[in-house]
């Protein structure tokens, strides 16, 4: 994507007509935002105000799970996530932080990228995202990227690029989400740190047998299928030996 062409100029966009206030600060300005793009036109009986047609109206920052007993599971690999925070050298967690213009557009391409891979379809659903994004995910001084004109086009450019463009820049290595399963996060706020421990534990052992399941071949031997599954010859053994048993437990808890 040519991110010279998107921080010049400014244009009509979608974001036309809403009131801008520079008395705030940036992050609530673009809260502000967000929510006036929440809603479509007003009711002519009730006089309220009507929510557009809007796919996510959370921001998520992961590919969208469907649990059940409280697992989900990447068996092909198809997860995304989109990161909000990293590790430093000593593994504490840290908010994304920018210090230029350049580098917040170019992650909002990623952003917008992202978003349009997980199911959103319109442009004023992902300038909706991008806002809720920089409300919240975002750190960087003052006047890098407030809400003026040309910063509400160029989410506007973002969005029209997306739309129309698979944006080979936004490489999806990058976004690839390496986790084999998940656990319901709204289910881990309601157990104790050794359940967690347990559930953990469970999640593993049945991730491992569904990756060699999907990888084994039933004409191969023991070892030639260690070499394609990437394990020992004794996994592949305890496969073997529990795979009846795994099975049944598969289709009863997870429907796999």
């Amino acid at each position: 994507m040519n991110y010279d062409a998107l921080l010049g100029g400014c244009g009509r966009t979608i974001l036309e007509g809403i009131f801008l206030t520079m008395n705030d600060k940036w992050k609530r300005q673009w809260s502000s935002f967000k929510n006036e793009l929440m809603y479509e036109k007003m009711d002519p009986e009730t006089k309220k105000m009507l929510w557009f047609n809007i796919k996510f109206k959370e921001t998520i920052y992961e590919s969208p799970k469907v649990y059940q007993n409280n697992y989900a599971f990447n068996i092909d690999g198809s997860w995304l996530i989109f990161p909000t925070e990293y590790r430093t050298k000593a593994g504490k967690p840290k908010s994304l932080y920018f210090r230029h213009k350049r580098n917040v557009v170019e992650e909002l391409c990623y952003f917008a990228r992202f978003q349009r891979l997980i199911g959103v379809e319109t442009q004023r659903e992902l300038i909706y995202h991008m806002c809720s994004f920089l409300a919240t995910a975002v750190k960087m001084p003052d006047g890098i990227f407030d809400p003026s004109p040309e910063n509400l086009s160029i989410l506007n450019k973002i969005a029209d690029r997306i739309l129309v463009s698979d944006c080979p820049e936004c490489t999806l290595e990058r976004l690839k989400d390496d986790r084999k399963f998940c656990i319901d996060p709204e289910r881990l706020k309601t157990v104790d740190e050794s359940t967690k421990s347990i559930m953990r534990n469970k999640g593993k052992r049945f991730a491992s047998y569904l990756e060699i399941r999907e990888k084994y071949d039933e004409s191969k031997s023991k070892s030639e299928n260690a070499v394609i599954c990437g394990v020992s010859d004794s996994t592949i053994a305890r496969f073997r030996r529990n795979r009846a048993q795994m099975e049944q437990l598969c289709r009863s808890y997870f429907g796999l």
